[in-house]
C-alpha cells in the first residue's frame, strides 16, 4: 500500500486547517476588574475603539483605564503603551501553547486536553516527545496559540506582569516533574493476521492523540497563514506543522482549476501558505467520526482513517471572500517504537498524520 500525504484543494483557494471555529472576539481587561469583550477596529493614542457585536455601534475606552488586552489572534498587549495597531503586536504572537506558572514564567508546550483539572500537555525532553499532566493550581493561566485563554482565577494585572517579564522557562524543567509514564504497550491478536488490538484505554488514546494532531496542524496551519504573523513565528510553526507528519517528504496534492494535479512536498506546501491572500480563515469541523480500523500496510505501519466535515471561511480586511463545505478523509499513522521503562524494554507507539483529502465538496 504506497500512502501519500494528498491535500486535494483548489489551486486558488488553499484551505487552512482547524479543528475548531475561534470565536472574533478581542478582551480586554480594566484596571476596575472588569472587562470588556468585542472586536478592535483601532488603537490611537489615547482610546481603543471596539466593536462589542458586529453590527453594534462603536464604543470606546481610555488606554489609561486598561491593564491587559487578549487578542482573538492570540496577540496580547500590556499597558502603558504607544502601540497604535488593531491586531496586536505580531512579535507577541506565539507559534505553541504557553503556560504561564505560579512564579511567574512561562513555559511553551502543546495543550493536549485543558478542560479539566489536571491540564494534559506535550512536550520536546531529550530530542523526543514526552506527555504531562499539570495540575492546574501550579499555574496562573493558559493561553493557547489560537487565541483561547484561561486566566484560571488569576486577576489581569497578575498575567499583564508575567507577559511583560515575559520570562521563558526550558519546558524540561517545568514539566518533569509531571511527566506521564508510559504504561500501554502494543498487543497484538494471535491469529489474525495484520490487525492491531489495543486495549479499550489504549484505543481511546490512540483516538484522541489522532484529533490532537489535526487540532495542533490547524494551529500551527494558522499562523503560517495569517499576515499579522512575524515571520520568525510562523518559521517555527513550519517546523512545528512538518513535525505532526509522518514523513519530511510526504506530498501535498492540489487540484488547479483546470482539474490538473500538482505534487510538492509538505515543507515547500507549508512555506508557500505565507503567500495566502487571505488575512484571515475560519475553520470549523465537525461530525467527526472514525471509518476504518488499524490495518497493518506492507511498509510495516499501522494505518486508520478519520472522516470529518469541514466549513472553511476565507477574509481579506475582514470581509467573506470565500467559502465551502467539504467532506474529509484524515489518515493516520500508528508508528511503534522499543523504549525502556524502569529497565524493561517495551514497545510503544505515537500517531502521525499522514494523507488528507476531499471526498465530496459543495461552494
Amino acid at each position: 500500500m504506497n500512502i501519500r500525504l494528498s491535500f486535494i484543494l483548489t489551486f486558488c483557494f488553499i484551505a487552512l486547517y482547524c479543528s475548531q471555529v475561534f470565536a472574533q472576539e478581542d478582551v480586554m481587561y480594566l484596571k476596575n476588574d472588569t472587562k470588556k469583550i468585542g472586536k478592535i477596529t483601532e488603537i490611537n493614542k489615547d482610546k481603543v475603539v471596539f466593536l462589542p457585536t458586529p453590527d453594534a455601534k462603536p464604543e470606546k475606552v481610555a488606554k489609561a483605564d486598561l491593564i491587559l488586552v487578549l487578542f482573538e489572534n492570540g496577540a496580547w498587549l500590556t499597558f502603558p503603551t504607544e502601540y497604535k495597531g488593531i491586531e496586536g503586536p505580531s512579535d507577541s504572537r506565539h507559534a505553541e501553547d504557553w503556560l504561564l506558572t505560579k512564579d511567574q514564567g512561562i513555559v511553551s508546550c502543546v495543550i493536549q486536553n485543558a478542560e479539566g483539572n489536571p491540564v494534559l500537555v506535550s512536550a520536546m525532553s531529550d530530542s523526543a516527545r514526552k506527555d504531562y499532566s499539570v495540575p492546574k493550581d501550579e499555574l496562573s493561566g493558559i493561553l493557547f496559540a489560537n487565541g483561547n485563554k484561561q486566566l484560571l482565577g488569576t486577576k489581569p494585572a497578575m498575567i499583564a506582569d508575567i507577559l511583560k517579564k515575559k520570562n521563558m522557562v526550558a519546558s524540561a524543567a517545568f514539566l518533569s516533574k509531571f511527566e506521564v509514564k508510559p504504561v500501554d504497550t502494543v498487543k497484538k491478536k494471535k491469529g489474525l493476521g495484520p490487525e492491531l488490538d489495543l486495549d479499550k484505554a489504549s484505543y481511546e488514546q490512540f483516538k484522541q492523540k489522532s484529533l490532537q494532531k489535526t487540532d495542533d496542524l490547524g494551529k500551527y496551519l494558522n499562523l503560517i497563514a495569517n499576515k499579522s504573523t512575524e515571520s520568525s513565528v510562523a518559521s517555527k510553526a513550519v517546523e512545528q506543522a512538518v513535525g505532526l507528519f509522518f514523513s519530511d517528504s510526504s506530498l501535498v496534492e492540489t487540484t488547479k482549476p483546470n482539474g490538473e494535479k500538482d505534487q510538492q512536498p509538505i515543507r515547500n506546501y507549508l512555506n508557500k501558505l505565507k503567500l495566502l491572500k487571505y488575512s484571515k480563515v475560519l475553520i470549523e469541523w465537525t461530525d467527526i467520526s472514525y471509518v476504518s480500523n488499524l490495518r497493518k500496510a506492507p511498509d510495516g505501519f499501522y494505518y486508520g482513517v478519520i472522516s470529518l466535515q469541514q466549513k472553511f471561511s476565507g477574509f481579506v480586511d475582514n470581509k467573506l471572500v470565500y467559502s465551502d463545505v467539504t467532506r474529509k478523509n484524515v489518515e493516520v499513522v500508528l508508528k511503534t517504537y522499543k523504549k525502556e521503562v524502569e529497565g524493561e524494554s517495551v514497545e510503544l507507539w505515537d500517531v502521525f498524520l499522514n494523507n488528507v483529502g476531499i471526498s465530496a465538496s459543495r461552494n
